[in-house]
């Protein structure tokens, strides 16, 4: 807010004149708590300022076992509404994850945030279960206060088939199997989405479409207030989770129709109601023209009602008050990144017109409020203004090279910001395999304020017309999302658990008493870390009396193996170390249009117009070529394997498989650091994975063991039974008289601190479709035993079973002994180098890259130009280029 804006507050508070039904005493200590409020906002950005993360990718799909580029820019909020969004001098630890179509996370990395507020780095796709639509995300740990919504968040495809050696691309097929149906769907934490709402309202009935519709309302302001007229809009989903494009009407107690509605492409409609009502009803007719029907809202007995006309150039706000809100004190405020840039006061009446300045108003999405003086809302909403063009953030690419050549150079020409840095991508556009995604500018200024995906993102930022502004505002309305929330700025809420900065390596948790008599306070704890290349760390501290303890680590690469000696009096005494690091986020859902294949855009260089000049020469694909190719020495380490590498290396054949796959020995340690004791493998998969299913034998003793006991693999995934597969069935185990020994020793023992489990590291992959069956996997065990391992006893069921394939190998465990907990530090992952042929020195050849070229950190000089060289790859005729980046005062640049 500016100096004039906030003496202007103050001046009407203080000449407000006499209102309605109150005393001049009562507004002005109403006026005062009001500007109180204004000022705890107008601080929040000074003590709390957000992060945000943008990522720049170097290609829009995959092929499995490519490898994924990205360079990743943070900012921080601005501390004031003249100031501008900055890199992050906060953060100085990234985190990248890879997710799963089922939302399990399969991959973390950790990367340094530089003094630009830059990270880049590369993710190898070779160790997925399967193609699919996969999730990347990116945050720092600051950011997840705000919950999974304030984390950057993009779907790509990732496809199988393709032959890469032979550059054969022309196979993208994705399983289109419904992962929902076969593994657990573990994308919770939206509880608001629509697609969440279609199936626990039964949308999705005995895995077949309903043909149904499920639709969601969401009144303008926030709530409908009884007697008052308000707009709302909807969002309807049919059964595959798409838009649904349809007609309803708006029907009150009576029967009576009060309004119409009509749902566009996206599912997104808008009807005024004249006087809100209890039991109005909308009806609409679903797939099969039979109409469904849904309740509306309950109206608020008290309160406001807004109407925000976000369209005209003129922005005009009609504010409706109920008889008890009216003749209040109350006050308005206007938010862009969580800065005040417009508020006032006023006395509610029945009808009151607020004129807003469209060009006065700041680029994306603002916060409109209205609260009373107890600071609490009475009603809110968003609106987006869309930017200006602006020279400033252009990269102009041109190039010197005239025509693409197979393994030929390119030659490019930059010009942008001086001293400014950016990433650059060439790919292949015959191969690429994903549309647009939209771009920084995107992102900061309306994805990142938004809920979910926004479809086609780039069509809001094309023009600013009374169109563009309608479906820019049904965007408002429907996925409105309060990253800088009104409640918890006043101080009327607070974190569940606060996140700190990550300045540095921390590591801080606390104990927890394994044993009753063994306290947590003043417990002497060392920490010991060390690394394959044999650099070590350590350090000592104390427990609070909470048991609370931190080491402060400097910022290390790669994977340290870390030792935490816990001693009371300098003896070692058991404790459960807990580790505060699991603040991974909840996963969020995926739509099924988000998790849908694209059009990408057209060449965008070496684009060829009617009436240019025919290139010297014809293109011909290098694969149609005949070259002579120098000599070449090919030298190779020889391996050696012992029985165990071997059967640790064949791991890849349950791998091949699997659908899901789950680190055992990394589950085990994220349970020890939340300080709870050890589960067995039985429990610990039936918390990861609700698809597990052991109620047949829920009256017994658990785990199932002793001579009463007559489990014999009542456990079930999905309602199939389970065979379970050890070592592929390599391994011989040491077996006692009982069936129930031999399965106790693998799936129902608990790898404790003072009695480890024999096996200490462990992988589960399983699959639902596929894989080997046989007796070939089973040595001689006693046939007790084959029944316990292999649950069907006919054919048919053999058909119907889920494999579970089991592996163990001895390495350094997280197992803990007395006094002694071991686990694992991640340091930094190191960024590999893109590489690709130097053509000036070597022939032609084959070469089937999809990604021409990356580079993550293209830098101007101090006139804003740079030189970009690379090569061809043998056979791209069409090519697409991608540069995003950020000056050091944290303007956006990009090409267009």
């Amino acid at each position: 807010m500016n100096i004039s804006t906030y003496c202007r507050c103050l001046l009407v508070l203080m000449l407000l004149a006499l209102g309605i039904n109150v005393s001049a005493q009562q507004q002005t200590n109403d006026g005062q708590r009001i500007l109180a409020y204004i000022q705890k906002v107008m601080n929040y950005n000074r003590t709390i300022p957000q992060e945000k993360v943008y990522m720049h990718f170097d290609n829009t799909g995959y092929f499995e076992g490519e490898t994924m580029w990205f360079k990743a820019y943070v900012t921080k909020s601005p501390l004031t509404a003249d100031a501008s969004v900055k890199p992050t001098d906060m953060s100085r630890v990234l985190y990248v994850e890879l997710l799963n179509p089922s939302g399990d996370v399969i991959k973390t990395q950790k990367y340094h945030i530089d003094e630009k507020g830059q990270a880049f780095g590369d993710m190898k796709l070779d160790t997925l279960y399967g193609s699919g639509f996969y999730e990347v995300r990116a945050y720092t740990r600051y950011m997840t206060n705000w919950g999974v919504d304030a984390c950057f968040s993009r779907v790509f495809p990732v496809f199988q088939g393709a032959d890469i050696a032979n550059g054969d691309y022309s196979n993208m097929t994705i399983k289109r199997t419904l992962y929902r149906q076969r593994d657990p769907n573990n994308r919770g934490g939206d509880t608001d989405s629509l697609y969440a709402m279609a199936i626990e309202n039964g949308v999705f009935t005995n895995n077949n479409f309903s043909r149904k519709i499920n639709v969601h309302f969401y009144p303008e302001g926030g709530d409908l207030v009884e007697g008052l007229s308000s707009r709302v809009a909807i969002m309807a989903v049919d059964d595959t989770g798409r838009g649904f494009c349809g007609e309803g009407k708006v029907v009150n107690e009576k029967g009576e129709t009060v309004a119409a509605v009509k749902t566009d492409s996206l599912g997104r409609g808008l009807f005024k109601i004249g006087n809100a009502s209890m039991g109005m009803k909308l009806q609409m007719g679903n797939v099969k023209g039979k109409v469904q029907t849904f309740n509306l809202p309950n109206p608020k007995a008290e309160g406001c009602a807004l109407n925000f006309d976000a369209v005209s150039d003129e922005m005009l706000v009609k504010l409706q008050a109920t008889q008890g809100v009216s003749g209040s004190l109350i006050g308005y405020a206007v938010m862009n990144n969580g800065n005040i840039t417009f508020c006032d006061t006023m006395v509610a009446v029945p009808l009151a017109e607020i004129e807003l300045d469209r060009q006065s108003m700041k680029e994306g999405v603002n916060q409109f409020t209205v609260f009373d003086s107890n600071g609490q809302i009475l009603a809110e909403r968003l609106f987006f203004i869309c930017p200006k063009a602006n020279e400033n953030e252009d990269i102009i690419i041109t190039s010197k090279t005239n025509y693409l050549k197979p393994c030929g150079k390119i030659e490019l020409d930059v010009k942008t910001q001086p001293n400014s840095t950016f990433s650059f991508s060439a790919i292949d556009l015959g191969t690429a395999t994903g549309g647009k995604h939209g771009n920084m500018k995107t992102w900061m200024l309306l994805g990142s304020d938004v809920k979910g995906y926004i479809h086609n993102i780039d069509y809001y930022f094309e023009a600013d017309d009374a169109e563009h502004r309608l479906q820019s505002d049904l965007l408002m309305l429907t996925q409105g999302w309060r990253r800088y929330n009104w409640e918890m700025m006043t101080g009327h809420k607070a974190f569940e658990k606060v996140q700190p900065i990550e300045d540095k390596f921390y590591i801080y948790g606390k104990l927890q008493e394994y044993r009753s008599h063994n306290k947590v306070g003043n417990v002497e704890l060392e920490t010991f870390l060390y690394n394959e290349s044999g650099e070590s760390l350590n350090g000592t501290t104390i427990t609070d009396e909470e048991g609370n303890y931190a080491f402060e680590m400097p910022f290390v690469d790669g994977e340290w193996k870390m030792q935490i000696f816990t001693r009371v009096n300098d003896k070692r005494k058991t404790y459960c170390v807990g580790i505060d690091r699991q603040f991974s986020p909840t996963p969020r859902f995926v739509t099924p249009l988000e998790a849908s294949i694209s059009v990408h855009d057209n060449p965008n260089i070496f684009v060829k117009n009617i009436g240019d000049p025919e290139p010297e020469e014809e293109f011909i694909p290098i694969t149609r070529k005949e070259h002579v190719l120098q000599n070449v020495t090919v030298k190779a380490k020889r391996r050696y394997f012992t029985n165990d590498d071997f059967r640790y290396k064949n791991e890849s054949f349950g791998r091949q498989y699997a659908t899901l796959f789950y680190n055992i020995d990394k589950e085990l340690d994220a349970i020890r650091d939340l300080g709870e004791k050890d589960p067995t493998l039985i429990e610990l998969l039936c918390k990861k994975n609700s698809m597990f299913n052991y109620s047949d034998f829920k009256d017994l003793p658990y785990p199932p063991c002793g001579e009463d006991s007559m489990w014999r693999g009542h456990l079930s995934y999905g309602h199939r039974p389970i065979k379970w597969i050890v070592d592929n069935g390599e391994r011989q185990m040491k077996l006692n008289s009982s069936y129930d020994t031999a399965i106790q020793r693998i799936l129902g023992r608990k790898p404790t601190y003072d009695n480890p489990m024999d096996s200490s590291y462990i992988y589960a992959a399983i699959t639902s479709d596929g894989g080997a069956t046989g007796d070939e996997f089973f040595p001689t065990w006693p046939d007790e035993v084959r029944t316990a391992y292999i649950v069907p006893s006919s054919s048919e069921e053999e058909e119907q079973c889920v494999r579970i394939y089991l592996y163990m190998r001895h390495r350094y465990t997280t197992e803990s002994n007395k006094g002694l907990r071991k686990t694992f530090f991640q340091g930094f992952n190191k960024p590999s180098t893109f590489k690709m042929e130097d053509y000036s020195d070597i022939p032609p050849m084959p070469d089937f890259r999809r990604t021409i070229y990356w580079n993550p950190n293209v830098t101007t000089d101090a006139e804003g130009r740079a030189k970009i060289d690379f090569f061809n790859n043998s056979t791209c005729q069409d090519m697409f280029i991608s540069a995003e980046g950020m000056t050091n005062d944290g303007q956006v640049i990009m090409n267009k």
